[in-house]
């Protein structure tokens, strides 16, 4: 049975840290056992990478992937936290350049959801559902990101701010 995490989480990060690599190789990578890699990705485990050890899995994955996982969760758990105040609105490109991975992090709490070894099989569970929602919102989160910087663009040409609304709560590690 596979556990749910939080969505942004350091947990989710160390999962697709694994998933990416294998749990040999990012071990390899960080010089820690394969079962401490995989203790990272469990909530209910004590530790988590150092910022030495993160940005060594991170290098590793975005060699071989493109993806950066502990970064990305660390910017997305930054801009949740930050996102009460006014800003201003980022690049268009920059801003849609996030939509992949909210997108594909969606489609994956989906999958794992809906599959056979899953913990009521094609039924979602409440906490399954949960963590779908949180990535819900997370995903229009974004797409608003990329419509107020597109809305900034095509206007006076200057720098707009706007109110970010309030994000779901995630992993306060």
């Amino acid at each position: 049975m596979t556990k749910m995490r939080v969505p942004d989480s350091f947990e989710e990060a160390a999962l697709e840290t694994v998933r990416l690599l294998s749990a040999q190789e990012a071990a390899k990578v960080a010089g820690l056992s394969p079962q401490t890699l995989r203790d990272y990705s469990d909530a209910d485990r004590p530790g988590r990478p150092t910022l030495q050890t993160a940005l060594a899995l991170d290098s590793a994955c975005y060699e071989q992937t493109g993806r950066a996982p502990f970064f990305e969760s660390y910017t997305r758990q930054l801009a949740a936290r930050t996102r009460r105040n006014t800003r201003p609105v980022g690049d268009v490109l920059v801003e849609a350049l996030d939509l992949p991975g909210a997108v594909g992090r969606l489609l994956d709490l989906i999958r794992r959801s809906r599959a056979v070894e899953s913990p009521r099989g094609r039924s979602i569970t409440a906490s399954e559902g949960s963590a779908i929602m949180k990535a819900i919102k997370l995903q229009r989160r974004e797409l608003d990101d990329v419509e107020a910087a597109v809305v900034a663009a095509t206007e006076d040409g200057g720098p707009a701010v706007v109110e970010a609304r309030p994000s779901p709560e995630v992993s306060h590690e």
